[in-house]
C-alpha cells in the first residue's frame, strides 16, 4: 500500500496532470472540454488530444480512449499553401465522440469528425468521416466491417475458444491452472441465474460495474444459461 502511494506521487511528480486518467481529464474540461462520466484516458502520457481548440471537442460517457490515440481539431497543412501561394488558409473543425465508444490503439481521429453512440474503432484506424451509432470500423481511412449486434454475436460465439486458449497458455508459463482474476472477462460461461451475485468473486463484480449499467447486467446475468456449473468444470474440460 504504501509502495503505491509513493510510486502515484512520483507520477504526479514526473508527469503533471498526465499522470493519470482523472488528472488528465480535469484538466481538459478546465481548457473548455466536455467530457462525460466514466471516460477514461488510459495513457495520458502517450496520448494527443488538441489543446489549441479545446472547446470544439465534446466526448460523451463511458469513451475508452487507449494508448497512443490522437484526437485534433486542426490541421497545418495550409503552412504549404502559404509557401506557395502567399496566402494563410485557417483550419479547425469540431470533433464530438458519442456515448460508449472504444477508441483502438494508435488510432487517429481527424478535425470535423462526428463519431455516434455504441462504436467500436479498430487499432491505427483514420477516423478521417463521420461514424453512425452502434458499428465497428476498421483501417486507414476507416470503414464500417459491421453492425454492433453481428460483433456481438461473433464475440460471443469465440468464447470458450478465446478462454481456453488463455488457459493453456497461463498453465505453459505458470504450470497451474489460472484464477478467477485471471479469467474474470470469461466468467460468463459458468455465471448464471444460478448464482448468488452477492457472492460473486470481487473482479467479477468489477466489470459488471463497466460503463455505468451495472443494474442492466445483473438482470441479465440472472438470466444467463451458463454452459458450465462452475470454473473449475471449465477448467476441467480444457485439456
Amino acid at each position: 500500500m504504501i509502495r503505491k502511494q509513493i510510486r502515484n506521487i512520483y507520477r504526479k511528480i514526473r508527469y503533471g496532470v498526465r499522470a493519470n486518467s482523472e488528472s488528465y481529464i480535469r484538466y481538459l474540461k478546465t481548457l473548455g472540454m466536455r467530457i462525460g462520466d466514466r471516460t477514461i484516458i488510459f495513457d495520458p502520457r502517450y496520448t494527443l488530444i488538441d489543446e489549441t481548440r479545446p472547446w470544439m471537442i465534446k466526448i460523451g460517457d463511458d469513451v475508452q480512449i487507449t494508448y497512443g490515440v490522437t484526437i485534433l481539431t486542426h490541421g497545418y497543412d495550409w503552412s504549404v499553401l502559404k509557401g506557395v501561394y502567399g496566402e494563410i488558409c485557417g483550419s479547425s473543425g469540431e470533433v464530438s465522440i458519442g456515448n460508449n465508444v472504444f477508441i483502438g490503439m494508435h488510432s487517429t481521429i481527424l478535425k470535423g469528425v462526428h463519431i455516434g453512440d455504441n462504436v467500436i474503432i479498430g487499432a491505427n484506424s483514420l477516423v478521417n468521416k463521420d461514424i453512425p451509432d452502434n458499428v465497428v470500423v476498421a483501417g486507414n481511412p476507416c470503414k464500417v466491417i459491421m453492425d454492433l449486434s453481428e460483433y456481438y454475436t461473433k464475440r460471443k460465439a469465440r468464447q470458450i475458444d478465446e478462454a481456453a486458449g488463455l488457459v493453456r497458455s497461463y498453465r505453459e508459463v505458470f504450470k497451474q491452472d489460472p484464477g478467477e482474476r485471471e479469467l474474470s472477462e470469461f466468467f460468463w460461461l459458468w455465471t448464471g441465474k444460478n448464482d448468488d451475485y452477492s457472492e460473486l468473486h470481487e473482479s467479477y463484480k468489477q466489470k459488471m460495474k463497466l460503463v455505468g449499467n451495472e443494474n442492466i447486467a445483473i438482470e441479465k446475468l440472472k438470466k444467463n444459461e451458463s454452459k458450465y456449473y462452475d470454473l473449475k468444470e471449465f477448467l476441467k474440460e480444457i485439456k
